[in-house]
């Protein structure tokens, strides 16, 4: 199987859900993760946090990313045979239902990068 990130992008209003949504929303990932781990295309993911810093040169900003018009709220590593069925599987994600958006892309096997 080929190994695959999928990356999460929120909208602004992401930051505006109540603790209830979230909580929800939390339920509904632990139920489509499960579905991943029994059919064998579950590696590891996590939400990640509004903090955070961006380099570019000598100039670092500091977050919070989240009050931006779209921050990247989390990341999944899938494993699929292809991208087509990446994408099947990411077409699962909850976070579609509330209108994210999905990047995946397939990690690069380079030799002898990290053996």
């Amino acid at each position: 199987m080929k190994e695959f990130l999928m990356l999460i992008r929120e909208g602004a209003d992401y930051g505006t859900l109540s603790q209830e949504e979230l909580n929800a929303d939390i339920e509904k990932h632990i139920a489509w993760v499960e579905q991943l781990v029994q059919r064998g295309h579950f590696k590891d993911g996590n939400p990640l946090s509004a903090e955070g810093v961006s380099i570019r040169g000598e100039q670092v900003s500091d977050g919070p990313f989240i009050e931006s018009k779209e921050c990247i709220s989390g990341y999944y590593f899938l494993l699929a045979s292809s991208i087509e069925e990446a994408i099947a599987l990411a077409k699962g994600c909850p976070d579609l239902d509330r209108g994210a958006s999905l990047e995946i892309r397939e990690i690069a096997v380079v030799e002898g990068f990290h053996d």
